[in-house]
């Protein structure tokens, strides 16, 4: 009867704390959800000198996830966050240049801190400036986006429509 009893309690004691932490888990990851649809589509550059990090850069595509491929959409969007060691207010500007598959930016407009943009996004920082930078559509699923100096040489991050790991027939 003891057994019977002392395994019961164990088994109560067990059940009871894995289900508070499995609900812990699923509210933080309802919580964080946007943030980490973004952190999927976020890719991160550092471009050195002598092994220096000179300037850092993080890039989030904001393609709306259900769009079809080559549909609704008339340009392609990212939220850019920089860090320029160099330049007191991290500028992109001559020394420093993006471009998606060799085209220059349509515009790259700044955002302040409490931009709506910046909201849910994974690696903000004080320390880092913020822009909307827009390019022309490109019906490519996957397409690269360099971030280059005159200095320091330059970087490319790969974006894609669909989830990079999944084969090109199986779309999401």
């Amino acid at each position: 009867m003891r057994i019977f009893i002392g395994l019961m309690t164990l088994l109560l004691l067990l059940s009871g704390c894995s289900s508070k932490t499995e609900d812990s888990l699923i509210d933080r990851f309802e919580k964080n959800k946007t943030a980490y649809r973004h952190l999927q589509k976020t890719e991160k550059v550092q471009l050195y000198d002598h092994n220096v990090t000179k300037a850092f850069l993080t890039a989030t595509y904001l393609y709306p996830s259900g769009t079809k491929l080559g549909k609704e959409k008339t340009e392609e969007q990212f939220v850019v966050g920089i860090y320029l060691e160099e330049e007191p207010s991290n500028r992109l500007g001559k020394a420093y240049r993006l471009t998606l598959d060799g085209n220059k930016p349509k515009s790259i407009q700044p955002l302040g801190k409490e931009s709506p943009y910046l909201e849910g996004l994974p690696f903000v920082t004080e320390w880092n400036s913020y822009y909307l930078v827009t390019f022309p559509y490109t019906p490519c699923q996957r397409f690269s986006v360099t971030f280059e100096s005159s200095n320091y040489g330059k970087k490319e991050m790969s974006f894609s429509k669909v989830a990079k790991y999944v084969e090109d027939n199986k779309a999401i």
